[in-house]
């Protein structure tokens, strides 16, 4: 009889990869290029890639058509904001335009007595802040106005004589290139 014993062993208690859900999880084979396989590990692999399917499922489970809280009231002042105006879908979360920041509503956005008005900023490539949903209006409706005075001192009664230096090019750009490429004046 042999009485060496070996520190190899089976299977043991702990060993293996941990589950990442409770309910469990299958497998899905993904085929990727070289270079799409080295940003994926720079983004974080398959947590990144849950971690996306769970945004997405996230906000198809806004529903802003009942959403009544103040962070909810906020989205829909930013919505009529220049850089918000023409992003779709008119009644989900925001896109800013310039960006691409997704601004959403937290809270219970049915009850009207949620007062906290905190709103979740979502980068592009996943990273989210939160802020506080007055100030970042008033820093939009600053943008806005900004992109007004700029892009249409005649909408607002500016004549060309009182007009800044930013009004006078931001104009003269807009004229030339929409005539240079056969664009509608706007």
């Amino acid at each position: 009889m042999n009485d060496v014993t070996s520190s190899r062993g089976g299977a043991g208690r702990g060993q293996g990869r941990k589950p990442i859900s409770p309910d469990g999880a299958k497998a899905y084979k993904l085929l990727l290029t070289d270079e799409q396989r080295a940003k994926l590990e720079t983004l974080g692999n398959a947590a990144w890639i849950r971690e996306q399917i769970d945004f997405a499922t996230h906000l198809e489970q806004i529903d802003m058509t009942k959403a009544v809280n103040l962070s909810a009231r906020y989205i829909n002042a930013l919505r009529q904001l220049e850089q918000f105006q023409y992003v779709l879908p008119f009644d989900g979360p925001l896109t800013h335009m310039y960006s691409g920041v997704r601004v959403l509503p937290t809270g219970d956005l049915t009850d009207p007595d949620d007062d906290s008005g905190i709103l979740q900023l979502v980068f592009p490539g996943g990273h989210t802040v939160e802020v506080i949903g007055s100030a970042y209006f008033e820093m939009m409706a600053k943008e806005s106005a900004e992109i007004e005075v700029a892009t249409k001192p005649g909408d607002l009664g500016i004549p060309e004589r009182k007009m800044t230096p930013v009004q006078s090019r931001t104009a003269e750009l807009v004229s030339h290139l929409s005539r240079k490429h056969g664009l509608l004046d706007a």
